[in-house]
Formats: structure tokens, C-alpha cells, sequence
């Protein structure tokens, strides 16, 4: 049995991997292979030129880590020093201790930071009274101004999930984004009392993960173990795909290149498969990356980063100190900023000037290098569950072909290593069906 994968990203890449261990011949095509993923070095810096790490609670990426034989590569994130700043009013306020994502767990801390009026510590400290409720998916927007109000939603919903997904939380799904409370919602009415719970009942764990040297350490460890052609798959068919000038017949294919590009891919085989892929909108993001002398700094460095509200926004939407938040990535006597913006154009002017008004930082860099990702991050909008539902259920009408990556079932590095192994299981059991 022969696989062809469309997409040579981290789902691609692992889902060629996941084949091999199951003794199944694939080839990937991809014009440029690794995706988002990668390492560079200036400086004697270790610089990632997409995602730096992962959730250290889903397990996926770990998993897959520790087969490539790099187990003793991966390091937790600095927690010791795990801190981040909200931009309010031009100041940097740190988030209050004891939140899960957007839900607070702690009285003290929520009612002692200055990120929240007292009407919103009121409707805070007050949702644990809430009775379980069955609701329609709503966007994430509306879920979290029920519970807490609409300032947590501009100061904590908005910055903490831009950067997870680049998109709106007017646009998208609660049920989606935040299904753990949702969950606790049907069942607790409160999603304190259920964030409660949960962390009693939870083992403590490190919140990111990366690897020592770099998150491209893991791409080349893929790589190498890969047969891949680095040419753009022009069409496919369920037996084969046409790329690089050429047929290429397989057994099964497998898209990994992400809905927006699978959907013309689609459309001739099946035009309401592609209509369903093709209403995942996508959204882009720049990364901005800086290296400065310590002492060209005028703050001190004393969380991971801060986020910047988009009531407050310019240019950058967030920025990671990665010296803080990572040991042995930068040397010493020397900051790096990794800067966010979901302006995928965003110029290097915009990004300094923004520095200069977040950090009062004026000196010249030694270094910058920028990556720019357009149309990168998938947006689980209102609504995602349902057509995901439906396109599965399309699909399993057409022999041979399947979908995976970010798009359709949670948009993080585990979760897209989690997608490949489910789908080479199914090909495992399915076998040649033609």
C-alpha cells in the first residue's frame, strides 16, 4: 500500500512517520516542507520562525517527540518566572494568578488586580452561583459577557485567544474555542466551579514545552525520515495526484495542506465537500523578531511577554521576552523580543515604533528578521462543529481520501500530530479498498 500526502507541515510530516511505524510506504509533497515550523540562529540566539512551543496538557506532540528518540531535547517553559503583562491605559498590568485561560480560579489575586473595575470582580466573584444551562453555540464573545462581563472580554478573551487563533471573539465559537467550559457550563451552570474541580482533580504540569534546541529540531528529525517532493500538487483524484509534471498513483490520499488549499483541490471530486472546506476563513500573521543589548532595554524583563488588547493595539498584538521564558536560548548580555502582529504586511517600522511606545525601547537592534504567514491560522467560527460534522460525513462517501491538519478539530501542534495519527489509523484499517 502506497500513501501520497498533500502538505508537508507537521501534520503531513507526522503522518508520514505514523505510516512508516505501520509498515506503510508514503510520499509527501510539499514546495516548501516544515511549514510554519523552524529554528534559526543569529548571535548565538535560537529563534524560532513560527510556533515556539506547545500545551504541555495535551500530550500528542510529547508523544511524538519521544519516538523520534529526542525525548532528552524537550525543557519545560520558565514557570518559575511565569508572568505576562495586559496593556491598560499605556500600562502594563500582569494578569491575577490562578486563571485557566479566561476563567478565574482565585478570589485574592482577581480581586487585588487593577486589570478589572469592581462591577467586573463583582460579576466574577458572584458566577459560581450560575445554574447548569443548555445553549445553542455562540460566539466566544457572548459566552464569556455572560459569565464575567464585557470587560473580560476586551482585556482577557480578546488578547489571550488573538494569539492562539489571529481571529475575533465576536466571530468565534464557544463551543469550539473553549469546550472544556462550555462543558462546565451544561453541567455546573459555572465554569469557576468546574475550572475548580477540574484543578483539584488535575495533576500540576508545566504550561509550554519546546525542545532545547529549537522547535525545527523536530521538523528535521521528520524530515529525515520522509520521502518527500517538493512540488505543489496541481490536482488530486482518490487514486493518485498530479504534481511536479506528473502522475503519481496511490492507494490512499491524505490532505495536509490546510482547508483554504484543500478546497480547490476538492471541488472536482466533490463540489460540496469543497464549499464546506472552502467557508473556513483564514487569517495571517507576522513575526517580528529583535535582538538588543541588555542594557539598550529600559524595563526589566521580568515575565514571559505582555498582550496588547486590540482597544490598545497599533502594530504589535504581543510580544514574548524570549530570555525570560526559555533557558539557554539567548546568551547572556543579551533581550530578544519576539513581537506578534495579525497584520501579516506589518513593516519593520511599525513594529520598532510600537517598541518605542510599549517599551520606551530606542536604541537600534542588532539584529531583526521577520516571518510572515498568510492565511495560516483556520478560524473555528460560530457554527465549526456542524459543518466539521457534515464534511466527515461527506467524506467517508469518497474511498480513499482523507483530511487532516489545524482546520477541523484544534489548531495546536499537538493537536495537529493527533490528527495525523488518527487518520493513518483509519487508512491502517481501511487497507486497499479499491
Amino acid at each position: 500500500m502506497r500513501v501520497g500526502i498533500v502538505g508537508g507541515g507537521v501534520t503531513g510530516l507526522a503522518c508520514a512517520f505514523f505510516l512508516e511505524r505501520a509498515g506503510v510506504e508514503s510520499v509527501i509533497f510539499d514546495p516548501s516542507p516544515g511549514g510554519l515550523i523552524g529554528t534559526i540562529h543569529i548571535d548565538g540566539c535560537i529563534l524560532e520562525t513560527g510556533p515556539e512551543s506547545w500545551l504541555a496538557s495535551k500530550p500528542w506532540a510529547e508523544q511524538l517527540i519521544r519516538e523520534l528518540g529526542l525525548g532528552d531535547e524537550l525543557t519545560g517553559s520558565n514557570d518559575a518566572r511565569r508572568r505576562t503583562y495586559v496593556l491598560r491605559g499605556g500600562h502594563f498590568v500582569p494578569l491575577p494568578e490562578g486563571l485557566q485561560l479566561v476563567v478565574p480560579t482565585r478570589l485574592a489575586p482577581m480581586l487585588q488586580t487593577e486589570l478589572f473595575s469592581w462591577s467586573t470582580k463583582w460579576r466574577m466573584s458572584t458566577e459560581i452561583f450560575r445554574n447548569p444551562k443548555m445553549l445553542p453555540d455562540r460566539s466566544v464573545a457572548e459566552f464569556v459577557a455572560d459569565h464575567f462581563g464585557h470587560e473580560a472580554v476586551d482585556y482577557l478573551a480578546e488578547p489571550l485567544l488573538a494569539g492562539v487563533y489571529g481571529g475575533s471573539p465576536d466571530q468565534l465559537s464557544a463551543v469550539s474555542v473553549l469546550p472544556r467550559f462550555v462543558e462546565h457550563e451544561q453541567r455546573y451552570g459555572s465554569v469557576v466551579v468546574g475550572a475548580l474541580r477540574q484543578r483539584i482533580n488535575g495533576a500540576s504540569r508545566p504550561v509550554f514545552k519546546s525542545l532545547r534546541n529549537g522547535m525545527g529540531t523536530m521538523i528535521d528529525a521528520l524530515r529525515a525520515k520522509a520521502k518527500v517532493i517538493e512540488a505543489r500538487v496541481e490536482s488530486v483524484h482518490p487514486e493518485g495526484v498530479f504534481a511536479a509534471g506528473e502522475w503519481h498513483a496511490f492507494d490512499h490520499i491524505v490532505l495536509c495542506c490546510g482547508a483554504n488549499r484543500a478546497a480547490p483541490l476538492m471541488a472536482p471530486i466533490d463540489a460540496g465537500v469543497a464549499d464546506l472546506l472552502g467557508s473556513i476563513p483564514h487569517t495571517g500573521s507576522a513575526i517580528w523578531t529583535f535582538g538588543y543589548r541588555i542594557q539598550d532595554i529600559p524595563r526589566a524583563l521580568d515575565a514571559f511577554g505582555f498582550l496588547v488588547p486590540k482597544r490598545e493595539r497599533q502594530a504589535i498584538m504581543a510580544c514574548t521576552w524570549v530570555a525570560t521564558k526559555w533557558h539557554g536560548r539567548v546568551p547572556d548580555g543579551k533581550a530578544v523580543l519576539r513581537c506578534f502582529s495579525t497584520d501579516v504586511n506589518a513593516s519593520e517600522e511599525a513594529m520598532r515604533k510600537d517598541l518605542a511606545r510599549l517599551m520606551k525601547i530606542s536604541a537600534e537592534p542588532l539584529f531583526s528578521c521577520c516571518n510572515r504567514w498568510p492565511e495560516s491560522m483556520p478560524q473555528y467560527t460560530v457554527g465549526h462543529s456542524m459543518r466539521i460534522a457534515e464534511l466527515e460525513e461527506r467524506m467517508r462517501s469518497i474511498p480513499n481520501l482523507h483530511l487532516a491538519g489545524n482546520a477541523y478539530h484544534g489548531v495546536g501542534i499537538p493537536d495537529c500530530v493527533r490528527s495525523a495519527k488518527e487518520t493513518v489509523k483509519t487508512i491502517s484499517a481501511a487497507g486497499i479498498t479499491r
